[in-house]
């Protein structure tokens, strides 16, 4: 069975949501440029992270997934001051929401496990929508660029 293949997936809702994620990944790598693809590669290996990690827990909060959620923020934040596709700030936007979440359970003891839970999904969820933005921009984007550097070179008598 596929659930004993992967040790990193326990419930059906997590293969149905890995499977999602892949789904939204190729179409992210299939139509996008390399900020895309580097965001492809920055989702998939925070999932794989935080699934190695999960079961290391630091009073209420599993302190392996905020490094990684942390690492996740940084990386797409580098990205976001590298590349103009606004897709990127967004990513950033709810990669540093999920990070600062393991900061609300820690120091909150009334947040129950599953409200947790549930916003972490949730916000992984954001950074996957921010995924599937990139996949439809990335041909606008491109053909805004051919645009522009037509128009430079008019403006500029450039042959």
């Amino acid at each position: 069975m596929l659930l004993d293949v992967l040790p990193l997936v326990e419930t059906p809702a997590q293969a149905i949501y890995w499977l999602v994620t892949f789904v939204i990944c190729a179409l992210a790598w299939w139509r996008g440029d390399r900020p895309e693809r580097t965001g492809v590669l920055l989702v998939l290996a925070n999932f794989v992270a935080s699934g190695l990690v999960d079961q290391y827990f630091w009073g209420r909060v599993t302190w392996g997934v905020m490094i990684a959620d942390g690492l996740l923020f940084v990386a797409f934040y580098l990205l976001a001051l590298r590349c103009l596709r606004w897709w990127v700030r967004g990513a950033a936007a709810f990669a540093l929401l999920g990070f600062l979440s393991h900061f609300a359970a820690m120091l909150d003891a009334s947040i129950l496990w599953w409200a947790y839970v549930t916003l972490r999904w949730l916000i992984s969820a954001g950074i996957l929508l921010a995924l599937v933005v990139s996949a439809l921009e990335a041909p606008m984007a491109r053909r805004y660029d051919a645009w522009r550097i037509r128009a430079l070179a008019q403006a500029f008598d450039v042959p």
